[in-house]
């Protein structure tokens, strides 16, 4: 059996647009595999040597924010070691005083960074807040792998919706109303 491999013969028949699909099917389960590995990476890697995050008992990563919106924590990464280090940030479920858990979408930029030895790096995660959550104060941990010990105490606010946005819901939730066509009378 003789099977080409250029673009100028083409397979044909069922065989061949089997093998076209199936190499689409690979290609795209190829990139979706990495693309979920990039999310996780760092979950499993080791701190590097010497890498501690201090912060202060008393200080939390704060944010607030209203349901159905989106609100950012921004902190800013410090390497005091003389080797690289990667870092990677998350963020546990976040749970309130009455025991609601929240386990918040979000969007880390960069979501992994290299830190040089002596230098500063901005880390922004984008939290998206559910429409249905109830307000309240969430608590929850930023968790930067690649850090020893490396958590932050977060507190993100979760605001009662105002009035105004509460109307802008309810009325993007009724269905529009048609309008009764008009009759005019016409005299003869």
């Amino acid at each position: 059996m003789h099977i080409p491999n250029d673009s100028d013969s083409t397979a044909r028949g069922v065989f061949g647009d089997l093998l076209r699909l199936q190499t689409e099917f690979q290609a795209r389960l190829a990139e979706e595999t990495i693309r979920y590995l990039r999310r996780l990476q760092g979950s499993g890697m080791p701190a590097a040597p010497g890498t501690v995050l201090h912060h202060d008992n008393a200080t939390e990563l704060k944010a607030t924010g209203a349901p159905g919106s989106s609100t950012a924590l921004r902190l800013e990464l410090e390497n005091r070691q003389r080797v690289h280090s990667i870092v990677t940030p998350l963020l546990e479920p976040l749970v309130e005083a009455s025991g609601i858990t929240w386990f918040p979408a979000v969007e880390a930029s960069p979501g992994s960074t290299l830190v040089p030895p002596g230098e500063t790096r901005p880390v922004e995660l984008a939290v998206q807040i559910p429409g249905d959550l109830p307000p309240g104060i969430y608590r929850g941990a930023l968790v930067l792998q690649g850090f020893r010990d490396g958590a932050v105490p977060v507190a993100l606010t979760v605001e009662a919706p105002t009035a105004k946005a509460t109307a802008r819901v309810a009325r993007a939730r009724k269905p529009a109303r048609r309008a009764a066509p008009s009759r005019s009378k016409t005299s003869s």
